[in-house]
């Protein structure tokens, strides 16, 4: 309500309704919107009880967002680092940091508390400043010395993690790398981590991190920040990301170890550790398994040598579960089928490797129990199918009764450019799921002016269906449908104000690909474009963008109807001839 009084609370109310009150009050002019912003403010402005003082600065880091939306408020809560009680100090930095580049303003007044003997508010303020991020980077000298003399294990893991936030220089990285010989294991891998936002000096130490590895406490850290460096660092340690690494019970370990291995060249890999992960293929972690044919699926057609090796695991019928208590307990969500399913993995492999020794076995997955493995067979085959040669045993999906498998289904399809499924696409469009009947628009979009006859039902989904994902999707189709959706470009122009982003910059561009028709729309394209600064800048930009792609067709066909009328019709029919 209206901003009056913070001392007193006016509560206006109608004789004839009693329920209808106004609230007015004034916090000493910070407009902050809801009566309990007001309240807790207040309090931070008048109260010297020391517990309500706590109680009200941990409102207002819980609703951080809402009061970093006015800079007075971190002006309130700063002046409670001045405070006698040290819990008081420790609460009041921690709070300025969750009010991020709104408390970063008194970076240097939580920095100085990094001098204080009372190691919780060391603790707070160290945190506080990795929350300010690079504001703070100014007091990253300040991070490394407390990280190198404090005893608190705590503290220095958490001076050592706000250093990573904040980025440090050149003069930090010796003094992080002395911290990797830390005795504390915890202190060892937050160096690890934030060896990788020091810069090339920090990625110089790509051989100390990888030391790392060896032990399972440091692991997870170590894989997490090789994962972070450039490919060409990585090289020298690939055999350790993947026996140690990716043979590690923690989850994230293993899926670091891919995402670094990613990076590198494929043919390093397999000249110096394909033996290692044929190993893996029969190790007697579920996990392990999956994550070797997973890393196989990564190399690709050039790991094809080993695909008889890999198919072996479509026979493993075993699924990890480790992974569920952390899932359960909301600290991870949940593990991919490829990583916890050998047979997933194999057959995701087995169609990275465009292996066609082995479509057969592929294609008998589709009528799996399993629906993932349904999902991984249907994921593989366009690496391994003819195109329509396999098209109707994928349109037989069509009909399952797990939805991703129906959206998965109408996806390869579209990429297969199964032409002779177009009717069984169209008929998807009317889907329970939207995530199906996206794809199928999507698909027959794929398939060109090949499924022009479906224009007007493809159309039709531009106001009957709910869905924005759809209907952006409806767009993008209608322009690669050919003129069979020209009679379509009116309902299209209507969506570039549309609320829905996607669909609004997608009917930008699908303008300037429905030739004459969509150009009659320019006009209000430059429009869009003279707007920019009171409009969304992703619509702005693909305006622009459409402007550009219609200039460029118009000068296309300005040399084509040049060259058509230079061209005498009998030298054009003799070179038909």
């Amino acid at each position: 309500g209206h901003l009056h009084s913070a001392s007193r609370w006016t509560i206006l109310t109608q004789p004839w309704a009693a329920c209808t009150m106004e609230l007015k009050a004034d916090n000493y002019g910070y407009s902050i919107g809801t009566d309990s912003n007001c309240v807790a403010l207040s309090a931070l402005a008048e109260s010297k009880d020391p517990e309500a003082i706590l109680l009200n600065l941990r409102l207002v880091a819980s609703r951080a967002e809402s009061f970093a939306k006015d800079r007075k408020s971190a002006e309130l809560v700063a002046k409670h680092l001045a405070s006698q009680s040290p819990e008081v100090i420790a609460a009041a930095a921690r709070t300025l940091g969750a009010l991020r580049e709104s408390g970063a303003r008194y970076a240097d007044h939580v920095a100085a508390l990094t001098r204080w003997p009372d190691q919780a508010v060391q603790l707070a303020a160290v945190e506080a400043l990795g929350c300010f991020g690079k504001q703070a980077a100014r007091h990253s000298s300040k991070l490394i010395k407390v990280a190198s003399d404090a005893k608190l294990e705590e503290l220095k893991v958490a001076a050592i993690t706000s250093l990573g936030q904040v980025g440090g220089d050149v003069s930090q990285v010796q003094p992080v790398v002395a911290l990797l010989k830390d005795d504390s294991l915890q202190v060892q891998g937050a160096a690890c981590l934030t060896l990788t936002s020091l810069g090339p000096s920090g990625e110089a130490h790509v051989p100390d991190i990888a030391k790392k590895l060896e032990q399972e406490a440091t692991c997870t850290a170590a894989a997490v920040a090789l994962a972070q460096m450039p490919g060409s660092m990585l090289q020298p340690c690939v055999e350790q990301l993947i026996s140690k690494a990716m043979t590690s019970m923690d989850p994230a370990a293993r899926e670091a170890a891919m995402k670094a291995l990613q990076k590198v060249d494929p043919d390093v890999i397999l000249k110096k550790c394909s033996g290692v992960l044929l190993e893996l293929l029969s190790h007697q972690h579920v996990a392990v398994r999956a994550a070797a044919a997973a890393t196989f699926a990564q190399l690709g057609e050039k790991a094809c040598s080993h695909a008889d090796d890999v198919a072996k695991l479509l026979e493993d019928e075993e699924e990890d579960k480790t992974w569920l208590p952390m899932h359960l307990g909301g600290a991870r969500g949940r593990e991919p089928a490829a990583l916890r399913k050998p047979r997933c993995a194999a057959v995701l492999a087995l169609g990275a490797m465009r292996s066609k020794a082995h479509v057969s076995l592929v294609k008998e997955l589709l009528d799996e129990a399993d629906f993932e493995l349904r999902l991984a067979a249907l994921e593989a085959l366009p690496g391994l199918s003819d195109g329509d040669g396999a098209a109707e045993r994928i349109a037989a999906l069509l009909d399952d009764d797990t939805y991703p498998v129906r959206a998965k289904a109408c996806s390869v399809l579209g990429d297969l450019l199964a032409t002779s499924q177009a009717d069984r696409l169209s008929e998807m469009l009317v889907d329970k799921s939207q995530a199906v009947r996206q794809e199928a628009v999507n698909a027959l979009g794929k398939l060109g002016e090949s499924a022009s006859a479906y224009a007007e039902e493809v159309a039709k989904l531009l106001v009957t269906d709910p869905s924005g994902k759809v209907r952006a999707a409806a767009v993008r189709a209608l322009a690669a449908l050919g003129p069979a959706a020209r009679p379509y470009t009116s309902a299209v122009a209507q969506f570039i104000h549309d609320a829905n982003m996607e669909s609004a910059c997608e009917a930008c561009l699908a303008l300037a690909k429905m030739g004459v028709e969509g150009r009659a729309f320019q006009e209000d394209l430059e429009r869009l474009v003279g707007e920019r600064a009171l409009r969304p800048p992703e619509l702005g930009a693909a305006a622009e963008k459409a402007l550009q792609l219609m200039q460029l067709g118009e000068a296309s066909l300005t040399l084509e109807v040049e060259d058509q009328m230079a061209m005498p019709a009998v030298v054009k029919a003799a070179l038909l001839a």
